[in-house]
């Protein structure tokens, strides 16, 4: 039996109405690839779940099966490191994220330093989509040594 993972393309969404688009966005990566899609979200432990977000991920959950996307939920207070662990575990090629607003919390630049050779999109409101490309650890070491000199 293989133990290689089939490649799919993975969706963070918070429990917000307009993460409706960040699943139709890695849908159509998704399809365009020929990949399976899965959405993830992440909830601190502490806060657990409320009455508004429970009925908001209901939509969620409603939006991605419609595109046969499995949704998975997890509760811990490092989202950035339960979302990277959980991209290399399914073979993420590509995670799909919201825009970075003013002031937020560094969370795809930390996914970023964990796995850099993962594409990162980013789809702000209007659906415009921003790569962070993956970076080569041997071109980024050799370029370290030859900056040093």
């Amino acid at each position: 039996m293989s133990d290689k993972k089939q490649p799919c393309v993975v969706v963070c969404v918070t429990p917000q109405e307009s993460c409706l688009r960040l699943i139709e966005a890695g849908a159509g990566i998704a399809g365009d690839s020929g990949l399976p899609l899965v959405v993830l979200s992440v909830f601190k432990e502490s806060s657990g779940l409320n009455a508004n977000e429970g009925g908001v991920l209901e939509n969620l959950f409603e939006c991605a099966k419609k595109y046969d996307a499995q949704m998975n939920i997890y509760f811990n207070n490092s989202p950035a490191l339960v979302v990277a662990v959980a991209a290399k575990k399914l073979g993420a090629v590509n995670l799909v994220t919201g825009f970075p607003e003013e002031g937020s919390s560094g969370f795809i630049g930390r996914i970023h330093e964990i796995l850099p050779e993962l594409t990162i999109t980013m789809v702000d409101k209007e659906m415009n989509r921003y790569n962070i490309i993956p970076s080569d650890k041997q071109k980024s070491a050799v370029a370290k040594l030859l900056s040093v000199h």
